[in-house]
């Protein structure tokens, strides 16, 4: 899969028709000597004749314009070394077939069973895959895995219409397949030129087969981009479906939203995750600790049921309103101690990130594409930034928790406990829209000391 931020997206438009064949020397003689006379000198061997790829020639130039007739037109009074436009017929041959998966390696199934916990979206998804419509719209909350969904999707949607089913899905699955785009979001928003990009993406043919699917992540927070996709999106190639991820419909993007077929995806109860860890090999406390912890996200809870220390970071989050008094310093050096333990939790994502980094180039060599592995290292780039974001909301969810507690049980003033609960979630949303955390914590730790003097 090619994942594209701003640039990215130009460079996946235009990769299908921009290959040009290598120019022809005239003057490549081997070894004879450069003075040899025409009488002794045999005649230079013509040049090998030079093909495009079928599909390449194909989605370069429109099937009305590439040539009028079955054989190429001849070129008259060519200069030596000029190629040949390929026939029409040349360009109808087949591309040879892709690398199929080693047959010791068991079928990997029909992708949309690995959706946790949504089966109403599910049973949607699958009844979509005989007749796929032009345009799909995920909605759920952060963590309920639609990013996950929507490439399991198009794992399927490309294996339907390949004589490689097993080899698409797995392409798809790790995120390598080169008919897969995902656009994620840079920055706060969606930027017009990202948008654009989407747009010329779309336009240009399939890379392998005849179907490609671009995802478009958080275009809820596409604001004033959201007409610019509004005619791709209503009006797509047939060979392109577009899957909107989103965690809710807002008035920006309510026409975008009306072109496409909506999907709900809910958040992930305790139970689910845990039953979901479990069958990855956790120990059932160690499933529960980290399902309770994790906020209904998928990847969250996989993170920290991995993570030996995560419950001792949840106990420091529990002690930190008492090392708070008001002061600058004080939450100063809470803020250092909260990021330093964001750090800390990025450990275990980094490790798997290597271990991701092995598995796509082994993939890559045994089928043939190397597709996704640029884009791999921006990928990973933004799960650990999120991963920072996600300790620091737990921190957040543990602070919430306790004061719900004290103001139950009376040792926290009502009207203290609303103010704290205000700051917290002003900080939470200014994280979840990239302000600096340094700022937002420090803001943050000097409310919670000022309210209990």
């Amino acid at each position: 899969m090619a994942t594209t931020s701003d640039d990215d997206g130009d460079a996946a438009a235009a990769a299908v028709g921009s290959a040009e064949p290598a120019e022809l020397s005239l003057f490549d003689f081997g070894d004879e000597p450069a003075l040899a006379s025409p009488e002794s000198a045999p005649p230079p061997e013509p040049p090998p004749p030079v093909a495009e790829p079928a599909q390449r020639v194909a989605a370069a130039v429109p099937a009305e314009e590439a040539v009028p007739s079955d054989e190429a037109a001849p070129v008259a009074d060519a200069a030596p070394g000029d190629v040949a436009v390929p026939s029409k017929a040349a360009m109808r041959a087949p591309a040879a077939p892709p690398p199929a998966p080693p047959a010791d390696e068991p079928p990997v199934g029909n992708l949309l069973d690995g959706i946790v916990g949504q089966p109403a979206a599910v049973d949607r998804l699958q009844a979509s895959l005989d007749s796929p419509l032009p345009a799909y719209l995920f909605v759920g909350p952060a963590g309920a895995g639609l990013r996950s969904a929507a490439c399991r999707f198009a794992g399927e949607l490309l294996a339907a219409r390949s004589a490689t089913p097993e080899r698409e899905r797995r392409l798809a699955l790790a995120d390598q397949h080169p008919d897969l785009l995902v656009f994620d979001r840079v920055g706060a928003a969606m930027t017009a030129q990202q948008a654009r990009s989407a747009v010329r993406a779309a336009a240009a043919a399939p890379v392998e087969g005849g179907q490609k699917v671009i995802v478009l992540s958080d275009v809820d927070r596409a604001g004033l981009q959201a007409p610019i996709l509004l005619k791709s999106v209503e009006e797509p190639p047939p060979s392109c479906v577009f899957v909107l991820l989103a965690e809710e419909v807002n008035r920006a993007m309510e026409t975008l939203a009306s072109r496409c077929v909506r999907v709900d995806f809910e958040a992930l109860s305790e139970a689910d995750l845990s039953a979901l860890l479990r069958g990855d090999g956790i120990s059932e406390e160690r499933a529960a600790f980290a399902a309770a912890a994790a906020g209904g996200s998928i990847e969250r809870a996989r993170l920290l049921a991995s993570d030996d220390a995560a419950a001792a970071r949840i106990e420091s989050w529990r002690g930190l309103r008492r090392s708070l008094d008001g002061t600058a310093s004080s939450a100063m050096a809470a803020t250092d101690a909260a990021l330093a333990a964001a750090e800390d939790a990025a450990a275990p994502l980094e490790a798997r990130h290597d271990a991701e980094r092995a598995e796509a180039d082994e993939r890559a060599e045994l089928y043939g594409t190397n597709a996704g592995r640029s884009s791999l290292d921006e990928r990973h780039r933004r799960e650990l930034r999120r991963v920072r974001t996600d300790e620091l909301a737990m921190g957040f969810a543990v602070l919430s928790a306790q004061i719900r507690d004290e103001a139950r049980t009376g040792a926290l003033r009502a009207e203290a406990a609303a103010n704290e609960l205000g700051a917290i979630a002003d900080a939470a949303e200014a994280l979840r829209f990239n302000a600096n955390q340094r700022l937002a914590l420090s803001r943050l730790f000097i409310s919670l000391g000022r309210s209990r003097l």
